[in-house]
């Protein structure tokens, strides 16, 4: 015989078993409160289907109503298809109630409401098939009274009381759920007693226990949360097997710009560019197979911008191995990559600007420099001393699409009056920044099918223009062009090319500094060469003049004071070319301004030089129109008009030489100064105006300081004229200047208003 059970053994027992019998209590009564609640409310849902079925019956029965009122008054084939539609809709609520209210009293109601809708149908129909026949509109209106009405109201009345009979089943149904929920309630509330009790014990029980278990796990989850949404600088979040994303953190929402309610449950493939296809399976397979895998890539943010990624991501497994998810932990280093480029650009540049002083290999230098590190193309423009604005850099990273690029400069260059681009950005000193160029932007401002073709073929995406400026001046114009939407230029570059700009424009305003004052050191011993054969031969003369004298020779005494006087001519144009270049040159040129005939100005010159033009075997032409007076610099027009006449003599030795003066329009005067001689090539037409340019000639004897002609451009830009030249080869050449006259109404004796410095 066993050992009997102690108190506390019986106790212990009695409790265990009291504990089922209140467990099985309250399982049994909560199940079947739960089932008599199901049902209830599964039943008054049904019924509540039913009258909403009934009450879309009737509307789409009086929209129908309503449309055929409409079409038999207007004849309006839309009222035609509202009232077919409505119809349809009624048919279709009717096919969903019939099943519904199979086996029920209001079945029978259904149909009669759908018999006096076809009667009501065809009435209708028949109205409107008369009204096709040509019945009076004026008795449409009694006619459909007549015919339809009665259809309708028993249609109406058979509704209603449909709707009515759902109602009370509605009600009924409602009242009897009550009634259930009532006597459920007596059943719970017993089993709630019962339940509340034992959960009283084991509460007690259960509490010191699993109290301080919690606390620690809740103090765990607070330290985690606390530490996720503390990472502001680092997107972190967890992934599903599947890719999906299940947890998302501040930091992640602010470098995506995706919210966590818009993004969990999404694959993380969204961040992906387009191009990169597939590439977030590849990362994960390649996760799962290392457990860890570091990655730098193009992501994409909810608004479409792009940035520079760097992600970790971790595989996450079980105690038994299985995958349970991923672990990714992202950051936007975009701006630090930036930044590395910026500096390394910058320490780049600063070697190109202090080791090349020739400004056409600093261009160069600078061109390649920024092609591919910030754009796919660059295209760098210099303002020439000509005015003309020339590309001196094409370049691109596709060498195809660089000469496509190449020949759509060459082909269509900067327009001077358009409203964008190079010579706008040069005019005001501001960049232009397009970050997106739309097809229909560029074509607007391209120059026709054909340019608009090649530039599609070279493929602008983003673009940037910003001026070369030294001080408040603007040296020339650096273009940059991105093909593909992750190279999008965007503020901070333009302002990281318009600092490189500054210094480039910097640089190349010093070595063209360098140049010129080298050019100026050979000019001063050129100068001084020529300066010194002059006074040589002037010195020598003087001295033979001075014996020739004592020994009264006549003729010969005035031939050496002609020759005499020719080389002090010489000398003192050489003088006035190089004071005028020094005041150029420094900006301090200033014009004395005063009534002037051109004509009678012209007339002196030439006198002046006809017995040079008759030792040069040159017959000296003139023609003039009288009156042609302006407001002009007398000793400036006169050099003018001298270095004009001097170079056509000497360049058109042997050949006639005409000057001519005459009436452009009515407010300008023009003056032409043509020979027979060499003429000028046409690859130096346009650089003669420059300083310091030599036009190539076979003979020595035409060689010069390359002075003369930019000193004439000079002084007649500065009265507000221009030149011009026209030459061909072996044909001689011919120079005109323009010059404003002076308005109608001007007193010659009025005071001059101040010329700008030139």
């Amino acid at each position: 015989m066993g050992r009997p059970w102690s108190f506390a053994q019986r106790v212990g027992a009695g409790s265990i078993a009291s504990l089922l019998v209140a467990l099985v209590l309250a399982g049994t009564s909560v199940v079947a409160l739960l089932s008599v609640r199901t049902s209830s409310k599964a039943r008054i849902l049904d019924l509540s289907m039913d009258l909403l079925e009934v009450e879309r019956l009737r509307r789409a029965f009086s929209d129908k109503v309503s449309s055929g009122r409409g079409h038999a008054l207007s004849g309006d084939p839309l009222f035609a298809q509202d009232m077919a539609a409505s119809r349809e809709r009624f048919t279709a609520t009717y096919q969903r109630l019939k099943p519904r209210l199979e086996g029920e009293p209001v079945a029978t109601l259904l149909e009669s409401a759908v018999h006096a809708e076809l009667e009501h149908e065809e009435s209708a129909r028949t109205l409107i098939l008369a009204d096709d026949a040509g019945v009076d509109p004026k008795r449409m209106e009694e006619l459909f009274e007549a015919r339809v009405g009665e259809t309708r109201r028993r249609a109406f009345e058979a509704l209603q009381l449909l709707a009515e009979r759902c109602e009370q089943r509605l009600a009924l149904g409602i009242q009897e759920a009550v009634e259930a929920d009532r006597r459920a309630l007596v059943l719970i509330l017993l089993a709630a007693g019962l339940g509340l009790a034992v959960a009283a014990v084991l509460a007690w029980v259960l509490t010191r226990r699993l109290r301080p278990l919690q606390q620690e796990a809740e103090s765990s989850a607070r330290r985690f949360q606390f530490l996720v949404e503390g990472v502001q600088d680092y997107g972190l979040d967890l992934l599903d097997p599947e890719g999906r994303v299940v947890s998302w953190n501040p930091g992640a929402e602010r470098m995506t710009g995706y919210r966590e309610s818009e993004i969990l449950g999404r694959s993380a493939a969204v961040f992906y560019p387009p191009e990169a296809a597939g590439m977030h399976e590849r990362d994960l397979e390649r996760a799962r197979r290392d457990g860890r895998l570091r990655t730098e890539g193009w992501r994409v943010r909810k608004d479409g911008t792009r940035f520079l990624a760097e992600v970790i991501t971790t595989a996450l497994y079980d105690r038994h191995g299985r995958l349970q998810g991923y672990a990714k932990i992202s950051r936007d280093i975009t701006e630090r990559r930036r930044a590395e480029r910026t500096q390394r650009l910058f320490a780049e540049a600063g070697r190109i600007f202090h080791q090349l002083l020739d400004p056409d290999l600093t261009v160069e230098e600078l061109a390649r420099m920024m092609v591919p590190e910030v754009a796919d193309a660059c295209l760098l423009y210099l303002l020439m001393p000509s005015g003309q604005l020339e590309p001196r850099a094409v370049t691109h990273v596709i060498p195809e699409r660089q000469a496509w690029l190449l020949e759509a400069v060459q082909r269509y260059p900067p327009r001077p009056d358009a409203s964008h681009g190079a010579w706008q950005v040069l005019r005001t000193g501001r960049s232009e920044l397009m970050g997106q160029v739309p097809r229909e932007v560029l074509a607007h401002v391209v120059d026709g099918p054909e340019h608009l073709a090649l530039m599609e073929k070279v493929g602008i995406y983003s673009y940037l223009a910003v001026p070369l400026q030294v001080g408040h001046q603007s040296r020339g114009v650096f273009v940059l062009l991105t093909s593909t939407p992750e190279r999008q230029l965007t503020l901070t570059d333009q302002v990281f090319v318009e600092e490189l700009a500054g210094r480039a424009a910097l640089a190349l305003d010093n070595a063209r500094l360098f140049r010129e004052a080298q050019e100026a050191v050979e000019l001063i011993g050129v100068a001084a060469h020529d300066l010194g054969n002059p006074l040589n031969t002037l010195q020598l003369l003087l001295r033979r003049l001075h014996r020739m004298e004592l020994a009264a020779g006549g003729e010969k005494l005035r031939d050496g004071l002609g020759t005499a006087l020719k080389q002090t001519q010489r000398l003192g144009q050489l003088l006035h070319n190089l004071l005028d270049l020094s005041r150029l040159s420094s900006g301090k040129l200033v014009l004395d301004v005063a009534p002037v005939d051109l004509a009678e100005l012209t007339h002196e010159v030439v006198e002046r030089f006809s017995e040079q033009a008759a030792e040069a075997g040159c017959k000296l032409m003139f023609d003039a129109e009288l009156g042609l007076v302006g407001r002009w610099d007398r000793l400036r027009l006169d050099r003018v008009v001298t270095n004009l006449l001097s170079n056509a003599l000497k360049f058109g030795k042997g050949h006639p030489v005409e000057v001519r003066v005459e009436r452009l329009g009515s407010a300008r005067a023009r003056l032409r100064v043509s020979d027979e001689g060499v003429g000028i090539a046409p690859e130096s037409q346009g650089r003669i105006f420059n300083r310091f340019e030599r036009v190539p000639s076979s003979a020595s004897q035409h060689a010069g300081f390359g002075l003369g002609l930019y000193i004439v451009r000079q002084l007649v830009e500065a009265h507000g004229g221009t030149i011009r030249v026209e030459s061909v080869p072996g044909e001689g050449a011919s120079f005109t200047v323009e010059l404003p006259l002076m308005y109608l109404g001007v007193e010659l004796g009025s005071e001059p208003s101040p010329a700008p410095p030139s």
